[in-house]
């Protein structure tokens, strides 16, 4: 087990496979909570600046959104 991890934390990876990491975690949590502020987009009743602070947010916080939604049904 101590090897493997010796070995794994040894790996050298250059900046762009470091971005390319990040973006390939990354596009699966944003698309879904472009889903979600999609399906829910009722509940953002701001304009201009906020709107999009909110929808952001919503992206953002789909997780705790999911969650806060389901408690309150």
């Amino acid at each position: 087990m101590v090897n493997a991890l010796k070995r794994v934390m040894s790996f050298e990876m250059t900046i762009a496979e470091w971005i390319g990491t990040a973006i390939m975690l990354a596009a699966p949590y944003l698309l879904v909570g472009v889903v979600w502020t999609v399906t829910h987009s009722e509940q953002l009743h701001a304009t201009g600046a906020a709107r999009v602070v909110s929808i952001i947010g919503s992206i953002a916080n789909w997780p705790a959104l999911v969650f806060s939604t389901v408690c309150a049904a």
